[in-house]
Order: structure tokens, then sequence, then C-alpha cells
């Protein structure tokens, strides 16, 4: 809480409203270094506010526009180099991954992909991030499947995903299993864990839609 003084200006308010922003800032960042667990916590954090932005502006935001051009609207929401929060598109990780966020030695990887109806498009998107890019070390054990959608029935539509990758992820991974848990935040989403390939750890990837769907009764709206 501020304490204000009978001599404080409006402006040395904003000031300090401002400095504790950055204050606050700098504690998150903190708080993420402290282990790749707070890392992740710090990426889902960030997600969520990025994810947020492009769905409350779904009605300038057009599902024409490619994957590239979505992910880095996304990755803009981000980004922080001042705060040594990276942001990358189609960085070299064993390939061009689509998302790549770095907070100094730790590492989270996305794939994104446009979803229309075809289930095995996603789960190419699914195959490259956890059998390619992903290196499923200690300091890079999770990552994310980002879906750009305008289904009217997203539910329906990442309960059918959730089916498919059940069946066919097993087929891929040396592990031959993968564990598929809901999200306590948000039902739209859930989280899948499988042993990786190359490491033998447990590596996590986040299933997020991203809601593109603006359709309003009124045209005019």
């Amino acid at each position: 809480m501020l304490k204000m003084s009978a001599a404080m200006s409006l402006a040395d308010i904003d000031n300090d409203i401002f400095l504790q922003r950055i204050n606050a800032s700098i504690t998150r960042v903190r708080f993420a270094l402290q282990s790749y667990d707070n890392f992740k916590q710090f990426v889902r954090i960030e997600l969520d506010s990025a994810v947020k932005e492009i769905e409350e502006n779904s009605n300038k935001l057009n599902f024409d526009l490619t994957e590239d051009q979505l992910t880095l609207i996304l990755l803009a929401n981000i980004k922080n180099k001042d705060m040594g929060i990276e942001a990358y598109h189609e960085n070299n990780q064993r390939g061009h991954c689509d998302i790549t966020i770095k907070l100094k030695d730790y590492i989270w990887h996305g794939e994104a992909k446009k979803h229309t109806s075809s289930y095995s498009y996603l789960f190419k998107g699914y195959a490259q991030l956890t059998e390619r890019y992903s290196t499923g070390t200690v300091n890079s054990a999770s990552g994310g499947l980002i879906i750009y959608t305008r289904n009217r029935k997203c539910n329906e539509m990442m309960t059918n995903w959730k089916a498919h990758l059940d069946k066919s992820a097993p087929r891929i991974h040396a592990c031959k299993s993968i564990t598929i848990t809901p999200c306590q935040k948000n039902p739209l989403v859930f989280y899948s864990q499988h042993v990786h390939t190359v490491t033998q750890l447990n590596y996590e990837v986040i299933h997020y839609p991203v809601n593109l769907y603006h359709e309003p009764v009124d045209p005019d709206l």
C-alpha cells in the first residue's frame, strides 16, 4: 500500500505505482528462477494472459491469419527482454520449433496448429514437439500444444482431441504409454505426461485451445 504525504503530487503517486509494478515483475522472475517447476508455473500464467488477450480481440483477429502470424501475436504478449524472458518463433531447436520460451537456463517449447477438422494434423504437431524438438532434460521438461480454433463447440473439440491423443500417442513413444490429466484452472485445457524417449525422464505437455470464434447474433456487433 502506498504511504502518501501531503507533499506528494499525483505524478509522484503514479511514479510510485509504476515502480511497484517493476518490483513485482522482478519478484515474479526471481520466483521463476528458483526451480523448473516454478518456471513452468510462470510460463502458464504468461500463457493464460496471452491467450486471454487474443480471445478478447477475436472480433479483430481473422482466423484466416496463418499459424505463424497468430503465434507471433501470442509471443508478443509474453516476450520481455528487459526481464530476461525470451520468446522465440521458429528458433532452431533440433529443428524449427514454433515456440521457445527461455528464462536463463530454463526452456519451454511449444507447437502451434490451426484446427478445422483434422485431429491427425494436431497429432503431427504433438509428435514434432515430443519426439523432435524437445530434449526432455531437467531444464526442458515441459512444453505445449497451442490449438488455434474457431469451433463453436470448443469443449467437444478438445474432448475429441483428447481421445485421439490417448489412442495415438502410445505408438510413437518408446514408453508406449501416456497419462492424461484435467486442468483444474480451465476445463478446456488438459495435460499429458509420458516418459521422454531420449532421457527417460517425465515430460509434460499442456494442450491449450485459443478460440477465435466470433459470430454474434446481431450482425452489427
